[in-house]
């Protein structure tokens, strides 16, 4: 870049120096495409220094002088003539003639990848860029009329002449980086490069809208012996693998997508507690490897398709997941055999090939939502959702806890005696329409013996004794139709 005298006008009477593009508002050095307009504040001192070692100009006040190669100040009451003309000049710093107001330079080191817009947030405000992408060099006003423009540190302190620095472009790492730029010139380093499991298109990430994010302290537990312990966000991920999930939590805080995290620009999301967590700048929310996301401080995911995910609670401390698993039964025609008339279970044994369990709780309080067992509900042979059996009466719950399921419907007030549960439990109207079904999560700790059963007035019975182990149960009935019963 070349600085050229003839891109400025010098004014004496005014005492004002002013760029020639500068004027309009919007004729800035990136937007012109004139960035090559752009020269460095050295090279703008000696152009006026030579102007006013001319004998003509030895009337006039003297307008700028070098305190050193990088530091420079108006004089004498001389003064930029329109305020976007510092956006021409970089490499160096400038303070008005009366001292109060002050614009320092800022430049930024590192590799981006391609495209990146390195945006610039000043006082919780984006600052409208000027500048071209990757790495910049420009002027920044950090004071104006004696006071400085202040900006929240990463310790949540206001800081004079502090900036933040963002590269956040949709299918990158992302980069940030707080500077305090009040000393004149200032270095900061941003670093981005292509994100490999963040690839699919934003349009389509878009569409994973029905993912929730929802603020405030929620207390849960993983069910990984470590009870119940607090968290700042929750995630709804509405059934979606964490890959989707992730890719949509780079989406809602990237640049250029105007969404509102918190309270702030989605694009300007750092932390659950910002000031006080620590920020995983690659990925505000986790980073992902190998299909499991490493969830940010803070950060809890409910409602997913799998527990591919650590956790750090609020208070610091990671929670791995148990061994989450499902019981999935499959068949080319489920729905055309079983949806009329028919259901599949899979129900607990006391031993492989022995009887069904069909007294694991005895009842000891009902409400209209809520049945409660004598004893502590065994999380390592209860899916997270499905179904209790009183007797031949099934009863659907969305959850448990401690002694308690909640959420069961219908309405089982007056039950009394004993009830199980099994690891899956599907009427007809569960599936209509579908080659394959899924129980909830369940913990996996040590085998479970089970018997699979698959019946339908019309069809022979299916039965097998199995086993849910490490990796779950899968299974795939045999369909026969019974010609007798027709």
């Amino acid at each position: 870049m070349a600085f050229n005298s003839a891109d400025w006008t010098i004014d004496y009477t005014l005492k004002t120096v002013t760029n020639n593009d500068s004027g309009t508002g919007t004729n800035l050095p990136s937007v012109l495409g004139n960035y090559t307009k752009v020269g460095t504040v050295l090279e703008y001192f000696q152009w006026l220094a030579l102007e006013f070692a001319n004998s003509s100009q030895m009337d006039d006040d003297y307008a700028f002088l070098s305190d050193t190669p990088t530091v420079y100040r108006w004089v004498n009451g001389w003064a930029f003539g329109h305020a976007d003309d510092f956006k021409y000049l970089q490499g160096g710093s400038i303070t008005s003639s009366d001292g109060l107001d002050f614009w320092s330079n800022l430049y930024t080191l590192g590799t981006q990848a391609a495209g990146t817009v390195i945006y610039m947030v000043q006082n919780d405000a984006e600052v409208p860029a000027w500048w071209i992408d990757g790495n910049i060099d420009i002027l920044v006003k950090v004071k104006t009329a004696g006071t400085w423009i202040q900006s929240v540190d990463t310790t949540g302190t206001l800081t004079d002449g502090g900036v933040w620095l963002y590269a956040r472009e949709f299918g990158d790492e992302y980069d940030h980086t707080f500077v305090d730029i009040s000393g004149g010139t200032t270095p900061a380093g941003i670093n981005t490069t292509s994100d490999s499991a963040n690839q699919t298109s934003n349009v389509t990430v878009a569409g994973y809208n029905d993912i929730s994010i929802t603020f405030g302290i929620v207390s849960r537990d993983l069910n990984n012996g470590n009870g119940a312990v607090n968290y700042d966000c929750e995630i709804d991920c509405a059934g979606r693998p964490m890959t989707e999930v992730y890719e949509y939590l780079k989406y809602v805080t990237s640049y250029d997508y105007d969404l509102t995290l918190n309270g702030d620009d989605g694009q300007e999301y750092r932390s659950a507690i910002e000031g006080t967590y620590s920020e995983v700048k690659k990925a505000p929310f986790g980073t992902i490897a190998g299909g499991t996301l490493y969830g940010a401080r803070g950060i809890w995911f409910t409602n997913y398709s799998a527990a591919d995910f650590v956790l750090i609670d609020a208070a610091g401390a990671t929670q791995s997941p148990p061994n989450y698993q499902k019981v999935t039964v499959s068949h080319a025609d489920l729905a055309g055999q079983i949806s009329t008339d028919g259901s599949v279970t899979v129900f607990v044994a006391e031993i492989s090939g022995g009887n069904i369990i069909k007294d694991q709780y005895v009842i000891a309080s009902v409400t209209t939502t809520t049945i409660d067992a004598t004893l502590t509900i065994d999380i390592n042979k209860t899916p997270q959702s499905g179904v209790i059996r009183i007797g031949d009466t099934r009863y659907d719950y969305t959850g448990y806890s401690g002694v308690q399921f909640t959420g069961v419907t219908p309405d089982p007030t007056g039950e009394t005696g004993d009830f199980y549960v099994p690891l899956l439990d599907l009427e007809a109207t569960d599936i209509v329409a579908v080659t394959s079904k899924q129980s909830d999560n369940i913990i996996y700790s040590a085998p479970i013996d089970v018997r699979t059963s698959v019946r339908r007035y019309g069809t022979k019975p299916y039965t097998a004794d199995t086993t849910f182990g490490l990796t779950g149960l899968s299974f795939s009935p045999i369909l026969t139709d019974d010609p007798q019963a027709v």
